[in-house]
């Protein structure tokens, strides 16, 4: 049977109805979603479009895909550059290109798993990757590197950028000018408290709670030695500083599996760690992430 007619509408309402039934802007473009971060490999090329005619800045984390002890993935760096990334861009709407999963790790080959490149082909996928975002107008890139490896290629790479082309690139990571880098007088560099904090916080189930323990560090005499000194003379800390986080290759006692016993570089225990100190040390970096972005956004386009 056929449905009865419906009576005309008159063409205001019409034209009413016909715009709310309109998909709106988050249902077009997901990732326009307000406190969304935005992601380069889960848009579509339009979304890429139209976000480059609102801003042209980028975020490109920068991780590793190395050794965490017994404890914490192999991933572990990448999950920080990423997900704090991630936070940055809820809050500013910045977008956030990964590009690599891995960095310059060589030092900690001494554990399965551990994944690395040269500095120069780091360097070469990295400008590569940033001469196409700025092919497509991106011009303010932001790199936010979260392992100790990568800074030199990451200040290699930054420098070709500002001298070799159109944008403007700038380091918002861990060891950059924006962040908090005040050391502390406990050592406890890698797979430590602090990183096991702040994976408790950032990804928990991750976090093989487990299998946490406190390592037996090995220093060579040479670095003992620079320790004791460096009470006196703090300048020597560079020196003895300089002896670890190298390839066993160099001969210098220095690499991942010769200073620690299972890949953890801290005199403390990662037992103590909480996911409350983690969230605090995060929340900061994001914090003057976002304030910097902030501040480098009241500045005029090219």
């Amino acid at each position: 049977m056929l449905r009865p007619l419906l009576a005309p509408v008159p063409l205001g309402l019409a034209m009413l109805l016909l715009v709310s039934a309109l998909p709106t802007q988050a249902e077009v473009n997901p990732a326009a979603v307000a406190g969304k971060p935005l992601v380069l490999q889960e848009m579509t090329w339009p979304e890429v479009k139209e976000y480059l005619t609102r801003s042209e800045m980028v975020i490109i984390p920068l991780g590793s895909t190395e050794q965490h002890g017994p404890a914490l993935p192999l991933g572990t760096d990448c999950y920080h550059a990423l997900d704090i990334s991630k936070q940055i861009s809820a809050r500013t709407g910045v977008v956030v290109a990964p590009v690599l999963l891995v960095g310059y790790s060589s030092y900690h080959s001494g554990f399965p798993g551990t994944l690395s490149v040269t500095p120069e082909t780091m360097e070469r996928v990295l400008f590569e990757s940033a001469e196409f975002l700025i092919k497509y107008g991106f011009r303010r890139i932001m790199f936010f590197n979260y392992h100790g490896g990568n800074s030199l290629v990451e200040a290699t790479v930054i420098h070709r950028i500002n001298h070799e082309t159109e944008a403007t690139a700038i380091a918002i990571g861990i060891g950059s000018p924006i962040q908090k880098n005040e050391e502390s007088d406990s050592l406890d560099y890698h797979a430590g408290v602090e990183e096991t904090s702040s994976m408790l916080y950032l990804e928990p189930g991750m976090v093989r709670m487990d299998k946490l323990q406190k390592p037996v560090m090995h220093f060579t005499p040479q670095v003992r030695e620079l320790q004791e000194l460096s009470k006196e003379n703090p300048e020597l800390k560079t020196v003895w500083q300089a002896l670890l986080g190298v390839p066993a290759e160099t001969k210098k006692g220095g690499a991942s599996s010769e200073i620690s016993s299972n890949g953890v570089w801290s005199l403390r225990d990662p037992r103590v760690a909480k996911a409350e100190i983690g969230k605090e040390a995060v929340q900061d970096m994001v914090d003057r992430a976002v304030q910097f972005i902030e501040a480098w956004n009241k500045a005029r386009a090219r």
